[in-house]
């Protein structure tokens, strides 16, 4: 047999190292990519913020009510914007169907 430490052979064994703190070497936990991390929502009119759910889709259920409405600003960008369940009926009723 080589000169091999025994414990190479079966980590995590009660032969093995004794220490489970993290290696200097080992690099931080990793944070989710921007695409998935959750933005807290607020409502484009009264700037109340949406409750917290797992997802936006959770916020658009008839549990919240809350409703995204897509616009289009003066530059020609088109926006997407959240409003809570009252902003949203006063808002449809201003706007023509």
């Amino acid at each position: 047999m080589s000169a091999t430490r025994r414990d190479s052979f079966y980590p995590g064994t009660l032969e093995g190292p004794k220490s489970t703190a993290p290696a200097a070497s080992d690099p931080p936990p990793r944070e989710p990519p921007e695409s998935e991390q959750r933005v807290t929502q607020r409502c484009v009119d009264c700037g109340t913020p949406a409750p917290k759910t797992e997802t936006n889709y959770t916020l658009i259920s008839s549990r919240y009510g809350w409703r995204l409405t897509r616009t289009v600003d003066a530059n020609g960008q088109r926006m997407m914007e959240w409003r809570c369940p009252g902003c949203y009926s006063r808002y449809r009723s201003r706007k023509p169907l």
